[in-house]
């Protein structure tokens, strides 16, 4: 039985809770109101930069790299950015990829605005740091638009073969480094270079690499870089990906296909092969579970299995999310499981599956275990929106497996 200590603590609890969801609506609100403010069209530079505070072109000016321009007052400011940006438009264009090339020439080719694509917040802020691209309600509609002294220069821009080249050129790097990431997890910078130069068959220009990458996972976080490398973005702990990969140093990295790594490099994408099929569909027969939520779980079972959670782990996080009725259904669950778990591509094993390896990866190539192995599952039982998520990522429940 809870004593009053008890009550009240929870009690607390569930207050603060509904504070920072408070919080974080009111956030929410502000940046929204801030993003879509009523815009005329068409419009100056002058004129967008004059909407913005002073912090917000402290921004772009760090954005765009113009010196000595610190301790200027907001109309200054405004006069300095407003001489220099249409003078470094082309130097920022060849930072780009092809997706955020592709939205200034639509804009462009529209007479300077188009309806906004559905973007996320960071996004939004990376494309306002710029300088060139404003956000706001036009017409009762959310758009993305130039000034006036931009439009012709990018059209210009989309027609220079030297600037389609080195944007075709981002976007493999960008692609091919995300695609190398999501298989091999962590990679140092050294091994990251040979690889790049060997799937591009050029060497690579490293000053414009780094520049390009920090540049894109300012626009959208796709990646992590530290002092053990580059990791993908779900890698919490790329020193134990690169100790593991190093006790396998007889074991070289999967020989992906150039295609394999740019279209595992495309946003968002899952290697849904043989293994990850079958539980979803096992899933789906089985439960009251409709293929997308179903997809949402072995998505995460995966993700589980590549940051070294054992089988017993991985179901004890299906029993949060599934109901099982009994012993049989959880050797069932713990069959998919095991399956999954032998046909993912993980990053200990450099890209491999543990059913590729076979006598060399005995540990991460098993079999379902039986009743007398197994642990008690506790079923049915309910994550707290603000709770660590069970699969392990380190993220909040309401942020990761609880979307």
């Amino acid at each position: 039985m809870r004593n009053e200590s008890d009550i009240e603590l929870e009690q607390a609890m569930v207050n603060a809770l509904a504070v920072l969801k408070q919080s974080e609506m009111d956030l929410e609100k502000k940046n929204n109101n801030k993003y879509w403010a009523e815009l005329t069209l068409p419009f100056t530079l002058h004129d967008g930069l004059s909407k913005y505070t002073k912090a917000e072109l402290d921004e772009i000016r760090k954005y765009l790299d113009i010196k000595r321009a610190s301790s200027l007052r907001k109309p200054e400011l405004i006069l300095r950015i407003q001489e220099a940006l249409p003078l470094l438009l082309e130097k920022l264009c060849l930072n780009l990829d092809e997706e955020r090339f592709n939205l200034l020439s639509q804009m462009a080719s529209n007479g300077g605005y188009i309806n906004a694509p559905k973007l996320e917040h960071e996004q939004i802020s990376y494309l306002r740091a710029t300088g060139v691209v404003y956000t706001g309600k036009n017409n009762g509609n959310q758009v993305l638009a130039l000034p006036t002294e931009l439009i012709d220069t990018i059209l210009s821009l989309t027609k220079d073969k030297r600037i389609l080249e080195t944007i075709k050129r981002n976007t493999e790097w960008i692609k091919l480094t995300h695609g190398l990431l999501y298989y091999y997890g962590t990679l140092d910078m050294n091994n990251l270079i040979d690889l790049l130069e060997k799937y591009t068959e050029k060497p690579l220009i490293l000053r414009d690499y780094l520049t390009v990458m920090h540049d894109a996972n300012t626009y959208r976080v796709e990646h992590n870089v530290d002092m053990e490398g580059y990791s993908n973005r779900r890698v919490f702990d790329p020193k134990k990906v690169k100790q593991e990969q190093r006790a396998r140093a007889g074991v070289s990295f999967y020989p992906f296909t150039k295609q394999e790594l740019l279209t595992a490099g495309e946003m968002e994408f899952v290697d849904r092969n043989e293994g990850y099929q079958r539980m979803v569909q096992y899933i789906v027969g089985n439960y009251e579970i409709d293929k997308d939520e179903a997809d949402s779980i072995v998505e995460e079972c995966v993700y589980a299995i590549r940051i070294g959670h054992a089988p017993n782990e991985i179901l004890e996080y299906l029993g949060t999310r599934l109901e099982f009725m009994s012993m049989e259904s959880v050797q069932a669950m713990m069959a998919q499981v095991i399956h999954v778990k032998n046909h993912t591509r993980q990053w200990f094993l450099k890209g491999y599956a543990p059913i590729e390896l076979g006598e060399q990866e005995k540990p991460f190539l098993q079999s379902t275990p039986t009743a007398s192995d197994k642990k008690p599952i506790h079923t049915g039982k309910k994550i707290g929106r603000n709770k660590p998520c069970p699969c392990g990522s380190g993220k909040k429940y309401k942020k990761c497996c609880g979307r």
